[in-house]
């Protein structure tokens, strides 16, 4: 992999990124006439710019407003333009990822645009919640260190705001999209000995009898 475009997915090329996506964006007039588009980014965009519990991703997955995401003609313009912009800046034409959301039905996409504003930050990102049991299901078949460093950032900030360790169920039923897999007993086993290892307790409750 050329060392050019592993040394632009840092925080400060992240943010270039987007400046430019966003006054392309801008700039087309067909697509202007139904701003505001707000789009979510979970994945390497949170670990980068918001945890910073790593140094740069390979792209940013973009999901786009509900309001507009059975506007076909509007996504196809909106991807073209990505394209475009990935190309002027020699990011290459897959620097964002905005098929991620093929797999989200609309009220899974409406809830979770719902929790994004109710964040009033800047950066738009999905729930912490959401994330970790995305990761938790990939980890069976996923040997990536950067998604077991995700899940131990994220699972920490959880349980940080939880005042203590989280319900193991709870996590396991944790199902926004009404289609996922329930995390089985054995990645989360996987997770808690790993999290043990390296914060020195268990991130889940105990079970009461």
């Amino acid at each position: 992999m050329d060392n050019i475009i592993i040394a632009l997915r840092t925080s400060q090329m992240l943010r270039r990124w987007l400046e430019a996506l966003d006054k392309a964006l801008g700039g087309n007039e067909l697509i202007y006439a139904f701003s505001p588009i707000t789009m979510i980014s979970p994945a390497g965009y949170l670990a980068v710019s918001y945890f910073r519990n790593r140094a740069m991703t390979e792209d940013i997955d973009a999901i786009i407003d509900p309001e507009y995401a059975s506007d076909e003609e509007l996504l196809r313009m909106m991807h073209t333009v990505m394209v475009e912009v990935g190309r002027d800046l020699n990011f290459g034409e897959h620097w964002i990822n905005d098929s991620v959301a093929l797999l989200l039905t609309q009220p899974a996409r409406k809830s979770l645009f719902s929790d994004a504003e109710k964040q009033n930050i800047v950066l738009w990102s999905v729930g912490l919640g959401d994330k970790s049991p995305a990761s938790l299901r990939q980890a069976p078949t996923s040997q990536n260190f950067t998604d077991t460093e995700d899940v131990m950032v994220i699972l920490n900030t959880l349980i940080n705001q939880n005042n203590g360790p989280l319900e193991r169920d709870a996590i396991q039923r944790l199902n926004r999209n009404g289609l996922d897999i329930v995390i089985a007993d054995r990645v989360l086993d996987q997770v808690a000995e790993v999290y043990g290892k390296r914060y020195g307790n268990s991130p889940f409750a105990k079970t009461k009898n």
